[in-house]
């Protein structure tokens, strides 16, 4: 890595590739952080919530447990909050109203991931743009100065490798990056869909007794 930044130069032709890569790194990284922070357990699925809204339920304290549905700022509670306001009603009902907002809340939980994607795979392919048009250059050279004249075709080289190796750079992290957030927000998403199932029931059996 150290090699590289010492030998760039950047009066290349491909610094403006590298430059884009650059920036795309940064936006996919940013994304990265923003989901490793919103996707926690603890701000999907807390804990407390889901102990209380259990008891609750269980109790037949409807009122209170729609109150402690607003209060709660997390997508389970959100998804909760629609499955206690139609309480009593058939479970065809019930069970429409919570994928409803389960679909919602499930997509939120994805959203920006696709941005890690686009990066992943937009970087490689900026690398090998850069890698055509040095080796154009190099064609170029050797055209106009023959094989012989190492310097003209070092730009062109240095094109080629360089902004591939900066592409490559990018993109392998990214889709590191990409399937981890992803795999966190399909098992969360899992998870709620699971408490949702079971707080339908929850509901069944009150509407039963």
């Amino acid at each position: 890595m150290e090699s590289f930044w010492s030998t760039w130069s950047w009066d290349s032709p491909g610094t403006w590739i590298v430059l884009a890569i650059l920036a795309l790194s940064i936006v996919a990284l940013a994304v990265f952080l923003e989901r490793l922070w919103a996707l926690q357990r603890a701000k999907v699925i807390p804990r407390a919530f889901t102990i209380k809204i259990r008891d609750m339920v269980t109790r037949e304290e409807i009122p209170e447990a729609l109150t402690l549905c607003k209060t709660d700022d997390s997508p389970v509670a959100r998804i909760m909050l629609a499955g206690l306001r139609v309480f009593g009603r058939p479970r065809a009902v019930v069970k429409e109203h919570l994928e409803e907002v389960g679909r919602f809340e499930a997509a939120d939980l994805l959203r920006w991931t696709g941005v890690i994607a686009v990066v992943a795979r937009v970087t490689p392919l900026m690398g090998l743009f850069g890698t055509v048009w040095g080796m154009i250059n190099v064609f170029a050279a050797i055209e106009e100065f023959g094989v012989g004249n190492a310097g003209a075709l070092a730009g062109g080289i240095g094109t080629a490798l360089y902004t591939t190796f900066a592409g490559l750079l990018v993109a392998i992290p990214a889709h590191v990056g990409h399937a981890f957030v992803t795999a966190r927000a399909e098992r969360l998403i899992m998870d709620v869909e699971e408490l949702a199932l079971e707080m339908l029931d929850l509901l069944k059996g009150q509407e039963d007794e």
